[in-house]
C-alpha cells in the first residue's frame, strides 16, 4: 500500500478534517482517504452498473443473507400496541 505525506496543511483545513473525522468516527487519516475517494468518484468516468446489474448483485449478495432477528421493526424499536415507547 502506498503512503502519502501531507505538509503545510492550514489550521482551518485540519480543523474541518478533524471535525468530519469525529462526526464519522474515523481517524483523520481515514477521513482524508474517504474525502479523496469521494472526490475522485465524482470525477470518475468509468461507467456505472445498470440498475439490472445492481439489482442482480443485491439478489445474490444481500437478499440471500439469513435473518438473524425474527422480531418485527416495531418490536425492535420498542413500540407498544399503542404506537408509543414503553
Amino acid at each position: 500500500m502506498a503512503t502519502i505525506v501531507l505538509r503545510d496543511i492550514s489550521a482551518s483545513l485540519y480543523q474541518r478534517l478533524n471535525a468530519l473525522a469525529a462526526a464519522h468516527r474515523h481517524s483523520v487519516d481515514q477521513e482524508v482517504l474517504s474525502v479523496l475517494e469521494a472526490a475522485l468518484a465524482l470525477s470518475d468516468d468509468t461507467p456505472k452498473p445498470s440498475v439490472e446489474v445492481a439489482l442482480d448483485w443485491l439478489r445474490r449478495e444481500v437478499w440471500t443473507l439469513p435473518v438473524l432477528d425474527s422480531r418485527g421493526p416495531d418490536e425492535i424499536i420498542g413500540y407498544n400496541e399503542h404506537g408509543l415507547f414503553d
